[in-house]
């Protein structure tokens, strides 16, 4: 029966670091994406890696009774039409994963940016109607430690920090990073795909770094730049009142969304108070208002991407409790009236492997 290797298929994905929740939808989704002979060799691919972590052919191969040669052109083809993730092993062999969510799934359909072809335009309808807010808070809500946070503005102006660590900061981020790529952002470009044209931010804002940069350079999802566009891309974004997301990590990130209270999946979800903010990402930072410099001119209110500013009798009001630090609106202020507090001492998991393995250990305490 063609339909119980789909069924298999979304057991083996819910399994993942970054698993998708079954759902009915992710059965169409899945179909949409693989033939009944690409699920059965992606089913070969461990479900116990971190995201970006990778293995070899003969891994695959000892996990599955298909002939070794069309287990290896499908593992291309899949390759080639960007449905798993590929890289180098340690021993510098080619790797293949599979893609996780928020590393490529489903991000990989769009970070190349819209086209004309119609799968493009399928696959972002089926995306849809899996990924709803109950899906994403499934993903993204389970557990302590949260996958991302988000990293306030600095670049444009420097914004006012009280309490803050190095790694509160994006341009510290970005010290430690050896490679960098630019893709669209999945979001936006994916809403433009389906018809939706009432955001007009900037889509190629996607930034990439190492090993994310190295997979979307070589998949022709992205173009390698340097750091120093890599800073203006950033610096343009805060401009447009774009929210810096990251790894929730002190240092090693992989990427940088820049994300918009329309259609991001976080930013969005929050702005249209679906999510508690608490209960979706790690928000370290709040803003704080010096109220005797504050003109009431509404600039941050109308640039706040959450809807969390109010001007009232003359007065920038925050809703501390929907408030997601992100400094937009310091970058806009004439004053410079608002300050950025941290709201408590937690600081993020050292590194990426730290967060990779404190995310497996909650999801194995489950």
């Amino acid at each position: 029966m063609v339909d119980d290797v789909y069924v298999r298929l979304a057991s083996h994905l819910k399994d993942l670091v970054m698993g998708y929740p079954y759902k009915d939808e992710l059965l169409d989704l899945l179909k949409g994406m693989f033939e009944p002979l690409e699920a059965e060799v992606v089913m070969a691919i461990p479900n116990n890696l971190g995201p970006l972590e990778v293995v070899d052919l003969d891994e695959i191969l000892s996990r599955t009774n298909l002939p070794a040669k069309e287990v290896k052109e499908t593992l291309e083809s899949l390759a080639r039409r960007n449905l798993i993730y590929t890289g180098k092993t340690a021993s510098g062999r080619p790797g293949y994963a599979l893609l996780q969510v928020g590393y490529g799934m489903p991000q990989a359909f769009f970070w190349g940016g819209m086209s004309d072809d119609e799968q493009q335009k399928e696959m972002a309808r089926l995306v849809l109607k899996y990924f709803t807010v109950p899906t994403t808070k499934e993903v993204y809500g389970k557990g302590q430690t949260k996958r991302f946070r988000y990293s306030p503005a600095s670049l444009s102006v420097e914004v006012p920090m009280q309490g803050v660590y190095p790694h509160d900061r994006i341009e510290a981020l970005l010290e430690g990073v050896s490679m960098a790529a630019v893709a669209h952002c999945p979001c936006r470009t994916s809403a433009r795909i389906l018809g939706r044209t009432d955001c007009s931010h900037s889509l190629e804002v996607c930034l990439k770094y190492d090993e994310m940069a190295e997979f979307v350079i070589s998949r022709g999802l992205g173009r390698k730049v340097s750091k120093d566009e890599a800073y203006h891309i950033l610096e343009r974004s805060e401009k447009e009142g774009l929210v810096h997301m990251v790894d929730n990590v002190k240092g090693q990130i992989k990427h940088t969304c820049n994300c918009c209270g329309h259609y991001c999946w976080n930013v969005g979800i929050i702005r249209r108070r679906k999510v508690p903010r608490d209960a979706l990402m790690a928000v370290y930072l709040v803003r704080q208002t010096e109220e005797e410099e504050c003109l009431g001119c509404g600039a941050c209110e109308d640039i706040c991407p959450v809807e969390a500013v109010k001007i009232v009798e003359d007065k920038a009001q925050v809703d501390v409790d929907w408030c997601i630090g992100c400094g937009v609106c310091a970058v806009v202020c004439p004053t410079e009236a608002i300050t950025l507090v941290r709201r408590w001492d937690k600081s993020p998991p050292e590194d990426f492997a730290t967060l990779i393995g404190e995310l497996v250990k909650e999801k194995q305490d489950q």
